[in-house]
């Protein structure tokens, strides 16, 4: 069965469970025309500029682990209502719940949308809680 014809619950898990655990394979879920965004920062395009927005974001962060809760599912899209443990590298931890939007075409997502609130991610990495 092509990833493309596996339910959208199973690649929605997939994708979490890329992020868990190896950076490069979410990456692979991106393309050229992929839109990302998380919480209130402006969306980007593409998996190049996803990969710039991501380092960003986790610096300071050594490890980020989700529970996948429930899902909602509609043709090539997913809702996921999801707890989001992140790990700093000093070893503090939060645990912050989230919802996510992926819309799927074909192999790769079209659409990654994460409704979250980030400070405390932002605190634990030792940023700023201005800097987006």
């Amino acid at each position: 069965m092509s990833s493309s014809t596996r339910p959208a619950v199973v690649r929605a898990a997939d994708v979490l469970h890329a992020g868990d655990a190896d950076p490069v394979r979410l990456l692979g879920f991106f393309d050229g025309e992929t839109v990302f965004q998380m919480a209130n920062n402006s969306p980007v395009t593409g998996r190049a500029a996803i990969e710039r927005w991501m380092g960003e974001y986790l610096q300071g962060i050594s490890g980020v682990s989700h529970e996948l809760i429930e899902t909602w599912e509609r043709d090539d899209s997913i809702a996921t209502l999801v707890e989001v443990t992140y790990t700093g590298e000093s070893g503090g931890r939060v645990r912050l719940p989230a919802m996510t939007l992926m819309r799927f075409s074909g192999e790769y997502l079209a659409e990654y949308r994460i409704f979250m609130d980030p400070s405390p991610v932002r605190e634990l990495s030792g940023a700023s809680p201005n800097d987006s």
